[in-house]
């Protein structure tokens, strides 16, 4: 499309989106409702339907586990380690009237699901389509024989769609008061990747830190000013939250801080490339009727905003595979009481040499090569193949350039070999462009 005048481009890419609709119809339809994505009337291929008619006459009997028993089934049936335990206390979930600070959320994850559960409440389950991105689910006791064990939730997007226009995780740190509420006024904000330690998890429990280590974990206030300025209250770090929440509720006594930064690395990796797969495949659909209006032959290849969007989201992908902009550790580095760490290893992929994207760090950074090991997950797999080469691509092309490419500065040089020595290694699939 380059030979096209860019006004006509433009023109063309409004009529074929529906840009020229009015602006209160434009509102009420998210992208992600309409084609390809149909994604409330498209019924998902992921975890849960295989688990629903696995279960389909034993899903009374499932229901009826006592409640630590149901946990521990579920996060079993989705690979899930018990050891990523997380507390969050804030009012800012589903189940709002459930949490508090004595009897926080619970929150567990893998490289392919995360399952949240507020005490005497339903389980909140996200998962992957490999067409749909991010899928939600509740599990609940009380649930009708008629209903499935795993019922999709359209409730959950009131929350997980709401600024990003695409079905997705989030992580909030918040001023929360005495009863979990956040602060009137007080707003909050997603966790980036950029956001400063000091800033993050207000609202959640966090252990396994020591001083001089400063965040916004494990404190209520009744102010703003109690939290940030001269006046805030002092860090509160704790070795476990026996004597804080009664943890016989829970599997665990901790929240460990190795586990909650995986936590915020995961959901951010996993929300660009629930992202990049959806406007990636609202491109390749739209792509026929624009080749039909420019003339061009059916097996012309995808061009002009086709190409802009690949463009645009691989250059978002690599970002967040490659750890860019993550923000500072303190001194000293982090190491939590090492459950983690030691379940995380299990599933890692070791090249020859015996090094793996797994491998943790914990001294200036969370991973020893800062490439993310959900490269290897299915929400990266199954992206649109156009889009996945592209990436790759330019990831060989970025790991091997000496000088490097600004994209790729903040990686050493020896870590930029390592990464594409165990990446050749280990990652299956890879296109022709790679190593060349």
């Amino acid at each position: 499309m380059s030979d096209v005048p860019t006004l006509f481009r433009r023109l063309l890419l409004a009529a074929l989106t529906g840009a020229v609709a009015s602006p209160a119809l434009a509102q009420q339809v998210e992208p992600f409702e309409e084609p390809p994505m149909n994604y409330s009337a498209t019924k998902p291929d992921d975890r849960a339907t295989a688990l629903n008619a696995a279960f389909l006459k034993k899903a009374d009997e499932v229901r009826s586990l006592p409640a630590k028993k149901r946990l521990k089934w579920l996060l079993d049936e989705l690979g899930i380690p018990v050891e990523s335990q997380l507390l969050v206390f804030s009012k800012t979930s589903l189940q709002r009237d459930l949490i508090n600070p004595e009897t926080p959320r619970v929150l567990y994850f893998s490289d392919e699901a995360y399952v949240g559960w507020s005490v005497t409440g339903s389980f909140e389950i996200a998962l992957f389509d490999a067409k749909l991105g991010t899928t939600f689910y509740l599990l609940d006791q009380h649930a009708t024989k008629e209903e499935p064990l795993f019922e999709r939730s359209g409730d959950c997007l009131l929350c997980h769609s709401r600024h990003e226009h695409t079905p997705s995780l989030r992580t909030r740190t918040v001023f929360p008061d005495a009863n979990g509420e956040p602060l009137s006024g007080s707003g909050g904000s997603n966790i980036a990747p950029s956001t400063p330690l000091a800033e993050r998890w207000g609202g959640w429990y966090l252990t396994g830190t020591k001083d001089p280590f400063q965040h916004r974990a494990n404190l209520t206030g009744k102010k703003v000013e109690d939290f940030e300025g001269p006046n805030a209250q002092p860090t509160r770090n704790l070795a476990t939250l026996e004597g804080v929440v009664d943890t016989r509720r829970y599997l665990l006594k901790t929240s460990d801080i190795v586990p909650m930064l995986m936590h915020d690395h995961q959901v951010h990796v996993h929300n660009v490339l629930s992202t990049a797969n959806q406007d990636a495949r609202i491109a390749l659909h739209r792509w026929p009727a624009m080749r039909e209006i420019l003339g061009l032959p059916k097996d012309a290849p995808p061009q002009g905003s086709c190409l802009v969007v690949f463009d645009s989201q691989a250059e978002k992908i690599l970002d967040a595979l490659l750890c860019r902009d993550e923000a500072a550790w303190p001194a000293g580095g982090l190491q939590g009481d090492g459950v983690f760490a030691q379940a995380y290893a299990k599933t890692r992929k070791p090249d020859a040499k015996g090094r793996s994207l797994r491998d943790l760090d914990l001294r200036t950074r969370l991973f020893r090569y800062r490439c993310s090991p959900l490269i290897y997950s299915q929400s990266f797999v199954n992206l649109p193949k156009d889009l996945r080469d592209t990436v790759l691509v330019r990831l060989s092309a970025g790991l091997r350039a000496f000088p490097p490419a600004p994209a790729f500065g903040h990686l050493a040089d020896d870590e930029r070999v390592a990464i594409h020595e165990i990446l050749t290694a280990t990652l299956p699939g890879l296109p022709a462009g790679w190593g060349k």
